[in-house]
């Protein structure tokens, strides 16, 4: 049975990150508490965590920092920025070009928060006893062990898809309007991190948008300096296709 998601929060107001952490374990999640940016990065380094909340201007080490930090040791923890009402939009694309994945302008709904927290750990933090093996996005199914595009209601085969372009859809279609940036598709689905592997993606991702086509209303966008993002709507979201591990 999966243990309850590990949540890292940086907050050093201690009134508002106390709060924060008492809805966030009432909602079933375990926070570990620090008030400045090193004692975090400190506790991050010997500690495994499913998402990181941070506020931006922290102590010792502010949030971009830390952020830093993080995504030089790993590209899959998700980062949340806890930032006030006044933080620039400059800042903002600083925070998602470090590799953030989303901003809750304080004060924020507690709601709102553990809403947000859901979507993502759906996708970034999928179930053990289950084994992804295809998305049935409307119309179409995409298998990634036969290789193969379906249509969902006849079943008949509409196409072939290669191995690298399957894991490029099985990644993408499972982080459905989230931000990725290209070191982490280059590390999860090549294994590796340089020019050449890069160069391939490139050619990868022109392939995965002509398949898209079949979905005119989903789109694999590039945000400039920040990343790739799969718009898909609400009416369209994946629904995964998963075999049990044991």
């Amino acid at each position: 049975m999966n243990r309850n998601p590990k949540v890292l929060l940086v907050e050093d107001d201690k009134a508002f990150g106390g709060i924060v952490k008492q809805h966030l374990e009432q909602a079933g999640y375990n926070v570990e508490h620090c008030f400045d940016g090193v004692d975090a990065w400190n506790l991050y380094s010997r500690t495994k965590y499913d998402i990181c909340l941070i506020d931006i201007v922290l102590p010792k080490m502010n949030g971009f920092e830390l952020a830093k930090e993080i995504r030089n040791a790993t590209m899959l923890t998700p980062i949340f920025f806890l930032s006030a009402e006044k933080t620039k939009d400059e800042d903002r694309i600083s925070g998602f070009q470090l590799g953030g994945d989303g901003y809750l302008v304080k004060p924020f709904s507690f709601e709102e928060l553990v809403k947000r927290m859901k979507v993502i750990l759906k996708w970034t933090r999928p179930n053990r006893t289950e084994l992804l093996v295809g998305h049935t996005v409307g119309p179409y199914t995409f298998h990634y062990r036969k290789l193969k595009i379906y249509e969902t209601g006849t079943k008949q085969a509409k196409g072939k898809i290669s191995p690298i372009e399957a894991k490029m859809l099985r990644y993408f279609l499972s982080r459905p309007n989230i931000i990725v940036q290209k070191d982490e598709v280059l590390l999860r689905v090549w294994g590796k991190e340089d020019f050449y592997a890069s160069r391939s993606m490139d050619v990868f991702i022109g392939r995965i948008r002509r398949i898209l086509k079949l979905l005119p209303t989903i789109e694999l966008e590039t945000v400039y300096n920040v990343g790739l993002r799969l718009n898909v709507p609400e009416n369209l979201t994946p629904i995964k296709i998963t075999v049990p591990l044991y």
